[in-house]
């Protein structure tokens, strides 16, 4: 009978603990972060992903989260779309300006990426939950949410 009750004891502070850890699983995400780890040097950077509609062009701000560097890095992208259908929809983001921390090696140098050649990003809405963007020139995937996609998409330019 001990053994019975103990196996019931376990069972529901297993059955409580796996539903708090699956609400925080399902918990909202606030800030978007981006890591950087670099094995061979030992040095990681961590950003927060920041996008705001502004006028016809939208920001995206990488904002450190070290203690000691707060400096904003704000590339701006303005997005066509390609192809609509009722269930989804493709377009591409064409980042048009970069302003980057100097002090931060990693984003100056990609700040100067996107100006010298114009970068562009592929962007499929996969459902209402999420976007994905992916960035051929550099390599590279993301997964949004529609959300942070609310400024106006035009037709893109046929080159």
């Amino acid at each position: 009978m001990k053994c019975q009750n103990a196996n019931n004891y376990a069972f529901y502070i297993l059955a409580i603990s796996s539903l708090f850890f699956s609400f925080l699983a399902h918990a909202h995400i606030e800030h978007t972060v981006i890591a950087y780890y670099d094995l061979n040097a030992g040095r990681n950077a961590h950003y927060q992903l920041i996008l705001s509609p502004q006028h016809k062009d939208t920001a995206l701000t990488l904002i450190p989260l070290e203690h000691n560097n707060q400096v904003p890095s704000v590339f701006e992208i303005s997005t066509c779309l390609n192809r609509s259908t009722e269930s989804s929809q493709q377009g591409e983001l064409h980042f048009s300006d970069a302003k980057a921390d100097n002090n931060d090696l990693r984003l100056s140098n990609f700040s100067s990426f996107i100006v010298e050649h114009n970068l562009h990003t592929w962007w499929i809405h996969l459902n209402p939950q999420q976007n994905l963007l992916f960035t051929q020139d550099v390599g590279g995937l993301l997964i949004t949410a529609p959300s942070a996609f609310t400024f106006s998409t035009t037709s893109c330019q046929q080159n």
